[in-house]
C-alpha cells in the first residue's frame, strides 16, 4: 500500500506590489506548475480613507476570475488574511484590486509531496 500527501512548507519570498489605480492587476507571475499554495495576504492602506480591497483567483483552466476576498482597509493600516489558503495549478493568477498606493503582499507556500 502507498499513501502520497501533500504538506505545506517551504515558505518562499513575498511577493509585493504598489497598485496604481483601481482596475484588477497581476501580482506577482502565473504559476508555473502546482507547487504552491496562496497561504495569506496582506493589504497595506496608506491613504486619506478607507479602501474596499478585492483578491482574485485566476483559474486558468476555465479563464474565470474568481472574487475569494473583498474587505475596507482603513485609512492608515493593513489587513491580514491568512485563513483561507489556495491552491494554485500551472498558469493559475492572483490579482488584486484597490486604488493607487494601496499596496498587496502575497505569502506563498511550497506543497512537499510525501510518498510513502
Amino acid at each position: 500500500m502507498s499513501v502520497n500527501a501533500n504538506y505545506g512548507g517551504n515558505v518562499v519570498k513575498p511577493v509585493h506590489k504598489v497598485l496604481t489605480g483601481t482596475t484588477t492587476t497581476l501580482v506577482g507571475d502565473a504559476m508555473t506548475d502546482n507547487s504552491m499554495t496562496l497561504s495569506s495576504w496582506a493589504f497595506c492602506n496608506p491613504t486619506g480613507g478607507s479602501v474596499t480591497c478585492d483578491l482574485y483567483w485566476y483559474e486558468d483552466s476555465t479563464a474565470t476570475e474568481h472574487l475569494v476576498w473583498r474587505k475596507p482597509v482603513p485609512t492608515n493600516d493593513t489587513v491580514i488574511e491568512a485563513d483561507l489558503p489556495l491552491r494554485l495549478f500551472p498558469a493559475d493568477e492572483i490579482r488584486a484590486k484597490g486604488a493607487n498606493t494601496i499596496t498587496v503582499t502575497l505569502t506563498m507556500t511550497m506543497n512537499l509531496v510525501n510518498s510513502k
